[in-house]
Formats: C-alpha cells, structure tokens, sequence
C-alpha cells in the first residue's frame, strides 16, 4: 500500500483531474507555479481553473522562460519570428496573463533572462500547485500541451507541514527571495535548491551514487556534467547503470552522449519510444528514489531552483518499481546505435565544453534571486 499522505501521480491525466478537485475546493489560496505556462489549451484549462477558484488568495508564478520559449521554441529567432502559429501562441500567452490578471488573480514573472538573455540559464524551474495548508504537488510537468503530452510525473502530498513550507517557498520567489531549505516528512525529505548553492544538495545525490552496491537506475532526458562521472565511476566498480532516456530527444548531445556511454562506460541505455520521457528519476539500489523538478545537468547542478525529494518509503519506491521502472524497461529498446571514431571525439568535445562554459558562466553572472515582476 502507497503512503496515505504521499501519492505518485504518473502523467499528466491523473495529475490534471486530482489536481483540479483540489483546486476547485479551496476555499483560503491556491498558489501556481511553473517554468511554462503557456496560452494553449492545457494553459488555458489552468487559467479558467484559477478564475473559477472561490479561494481569496490566487496567485501564479510563471518563469521568465515562458517570455522566450513557448511551444518549446525560442521565439526570437528569425525564423520563428515569421512563424503565424506561434506568433499567435505567443500573443494568446499574453492575453491568458491579462484575463488573469483581470480576474483578480496576481501574477508575476520570475527569473529576468536580461537584456542579452545572458541569465538564461539561472531559470527558476520548480512547479508547484499548493492548496490551504492542505495539499501541494511537485514535480516536472509545466503547463502547456508539449509538457502534458509528455511522460512525466509528479507527487501528491496531503500534510500541513509541508504544504506551508511550499507555501514559503513560494512567498520568497514571489518577493524576489530564494533560500536553500528543506522540510522532512516520514519516508521523504524534499530539498529546495536556490540556484546559488546546488552542489551541495546534490552532494546528497552523488553520495547515493557512490554508495550504490548493485543497481542504478536513471530516467530522465537530460544527462551530463559530473553526474555521467558519477555513473560511470559505478560501473566500473561493477553497479548496473541503467538508463531510461528519449530517443527522440529535444536536446540532441544528451542523446548522444547516451550512444557514447552505451559504448565506452557499459551503460545500459534503453531509449524511450514514441513520445519524450521528461522523468528526473534516480533509483538507487531498489530502494532510495530521488525524484522532482531536478535534470542530471549541468543546468540543474549549477544554476536553477528547483525541487528534489529524497525518498525512502518503501511503499512508494516499490509502487515507482512497479508503475515506471518495470513499465518503461518494457516498451524501451536497448541501444543498438555506434558512433565513429570522429563522432565519438566530437561527442566528448562537446560535452566537455558544456562542462566548462557552465562553470564559466556560473563564476561570471550573478544567479542570485532577483525580484518577481
């Protein structure tokens, strides 16, 4: 049996239903947030279900993201300028804020990428839906129709404690603070990462890596930095390394990086079919699960807020067991691709100059908070 308090919500069709039953009882806040949240239909159901709240206190936090990407595209390229689809994505993006807003539902944009856009990686990417100190959600999915056609998940916790720990953690973002903090309950500790001091909660991570005994499993699309080290440094000290990721991935070197690793480092990579998997998922040894907002990225570990729970209750693990590992394994397909030598050696050049641009850029801009507006 899964813990009464704590759900595991797989895709977003339980997610959506569950969450708008929450949403419509409110009755004190409900409090949004998200890295996209775009003027689709997924977008809009949201806005309509925030209007429609009797909850007094209706806010949203969308990242300053969602001002530059939408539909998963960077809007300001030439050719997408000249794009009429998303052009009128765009201003229907614009248009949802402003009924919002109208509505009597505050809003705010986190994270200003700058003029240059040069803070685009110190994105806040945590989502969260909180609900009168009652119940909150966290996890990877945004809200835009690409995000909810993905397979992904999120948790579903019933526990005031927690939920008025989010709720501060909301309340900092919307005023332009960010703390690392993190709030324990039975079975899980959830981390709230500040964008400033991420290796040392994922200091956490790596140590769960080190200490595998037998089995690694990773689902997620995004997959570099020290975290392939990590992986790597397992197997070779004769821990499975399993790794779940999409074959049609929207960031191409981390699909490739897999195909160097199935080849050099003895991973097993299965690659996910159909549609993309944007799981951050880490099961350690079948029995600590790390789970939330977090990639094992370079983005992540050095630059973005975000949300990561530390799971131990054994309930939960086996029902992530049943309901992703040992479904994923199934419709995925080993790894059958080789690289050449040149493909190989570009592959490590490009990875090693990810690492070392993100270093760089971590050490040059400021990433602290700054104010929501």
């Amino acid at each position: 049996m899964k813990p009464r308090n704590i759900e595991l919500l797989v895709d977003s069709g339980d997610y959506f239903r569950r969450m708008k039953e929450d949403v419509a009882s409110a009755r004190h806040y409900v409090l949004t947030q998200a890295l996209s949240f775009e003027g689709d239909a997924v977008g809009l159901s949201m806005g309509d279900l925030m209007l429609a709240s009797k909850a007094p206190d209706r806010r949203v936090v969308i990242d300053s993201f969602t001002r530059h990407v939408v539909n998963d595209r960077l809007v300001w390229t030439p050719r997408n300028l000249l794009d009429r689809g998303l052009r009128a994505e765009v201003r229907e993006t614009r248009n949802m804020i402003g009924r919002l807003r109208s509505g009597g539902v505050g809003v705010r944009f986190s994270g200003p990428a700058g003029r240059f856009l040069e803070r685009l990686p110190a994105r806040n990417h945590k989502k969260l839906v909180a609900v009168d100190d009652r119940v909150a959600y966290v996890g990877g999915i945004n809200f835009s129709d690409h995000n909810f056609l993905w397979h992904d998940l999120m948790l579903r916790v019933e526990d005031e404690g927690f939920v008025r720990f989010l709720r501060e953690d909301f309340e900092g973002t919307w005023n332009g603070r960010q703390e690392a903090a993190q709030w324990a309950l039975p079975g899980m500790v959830l981390h709230s990462l500040d964008g400033e001091t991420n290796e040392d909660a994922f200091a956490r991570v790596f140590a769960l890596i080190d200490g595998a005994k037998e089995s690694l499993f990773v689902e997620c699309p995004y997959v570099n930095g020290p975290f392939l080290d990590r992986l790597a440094a397992a197997r070779r000290r004769g821990v499975s390394v399993t790794v779940v990721t999409p074959e049609n991935n929207n960031f191409g070197l981390c699909r490739d990086a897999m195909i160097w690793h199935a080849a050099n480092s003895g991973f097993d990579v299965r690659f996910y079919p159909d549609r993309m998997t944007h799981m951050k998922a880490l099961l350690v040894d079948g029995s600590v699960l790390v789970v939330g907002s977090a990639n094992f990225d370079v983005l992540s570990y050095r630059f973005q807020q975000e949300f990561m729970a530390i799971v131990t209750d054994r309930d939960l693990v086996e029902d992530f067991t049943k309901r992703v590992v040992e479904e994923d394994l199934r419709r995925s397909t080993p790894c059958r691709r080789v690289q050449g030598s040149m493909a190989s050696r570009i592959t490590e050049l490009r990875l090693d100059a990810l690492d070392r641009a993100s270093a760089f850029w971590r050490l040059a801009l400021p990433m602290a908070a700054v104010p929501a507006v």
